[in-house]
C-alpha cells in the first residue's frame, strides 16, 4: 500500500503505481518524504526577524536569550570581527550586552564609552560595564530593550584597542514580536 499526503495527514493510494525505471523502493521512499516534509516545516519554531533564541544559561521558564549577528564584520587592529547583541533574561532580570569579537579600548574601569543610534535618530553616548576585555553590557537593558523593540536598525559605535571607532549595525526588526517573553522572563509581567 502506497501513502500520500493530503490535508496535512497521509492517505492510501490505491490507484497508484510506480513509474517505469523506479524500483519500488524508490518510489516509497519518494512517497514517505512527501509526507513527512509538511510535518516538519510545520513544527519548526517561528522566528521574527534574524534573532536567534536560545534558553539562557539556567534554563527554564524564567529565562531567555536572543542574540543577533552584526549585519556585516568591523575592523580593528589586525583583525575583524562579527559582532554579536544579545538580550538575556534570568528570573527577572534583563541584560544587555555586545560580544564585539576584539579587545576594546583601555578605559577607567567599568567604564566603556559607546555611541548608539536607533534607526535614524540623532546618535547618543552612554557608559558601559565591560564584562571581558571584548564584552560591554549596557546599564539600563530594560530602557533600551524597549527602544530597541520600536526600532528596525540599532547602530553600536565603540572603540576596538589600537584603532578608530568601528560601528556595528544590528538589524533588530522583529524584536517587538518577543515582547511577551521578554516581558515574562525579564520583568516578571
Amino acid at each position: 500500500m502506497h501513502l500520500a499526503h493530503i490535508q496535512g495527514r497521509c492517505e492510501p493510494i490505491v490507484a497508484c503505481r510506480p513509474a517505469k525505471g523506479f524500483t519500488p523502493y524508490i518510489f516509497n521512499f519518494l512517497l514517505l518524504c512527501a509526507c513527512v516534509a509538511p510535518v516538519a516545516a510545520e513544527t519548526a519554531p517561528q522566528s521574527f526577524g534574524k534573532w536567534q533564541v536560545s534558553p539562557a544559561p539556567s534554563a527554564g521558564e524564567e529565562s531567555l536569550a536572543l542574540s543577533l549577528k552584526a549585519e556585516k564584520a568591523v575592523k580593528g587592529w589586525m583583525k575583524a570581527s562579527v559582532p554579536v547583541l544579545t538580550i538575556q533574561c534570568v528570573k527577572g532580570k534583563a541584560a544587555l550586552y555586545v560580544e564585539t569579537g576584539m579587545a576594546l579600548e583601555v578605559t577607567v574601569v567599568d567604564q566603556q564609552i559607546v555611541h548608539l543610534q536607533l534607526d535614524g535618530s540623532k546618535p547618543f553616548t552612554q557608559r558601559w560595564r565591560e564584562i571581558t576585555n571584548a564584552t560591554v553590557s549596557a546599564r539600563d537593558a530594560t530602557t533600551l530593550i524597549k527602544q530597541l523593540a520600536q526600532s528596525q536598525k540599532f547602530i553600536f559605535e565603540f572603540t576596538p584597542f589600537g584603532s578608530a571607532s568601528a560601528q556595528a549595525e544590528f538589524a533588530v526588526a522583529g524584536l517587538s514580536a518577543y515582547l511577551p517573553q521578554l516581558a515574562k522572563a525579564c520583568w516578571g509581567k
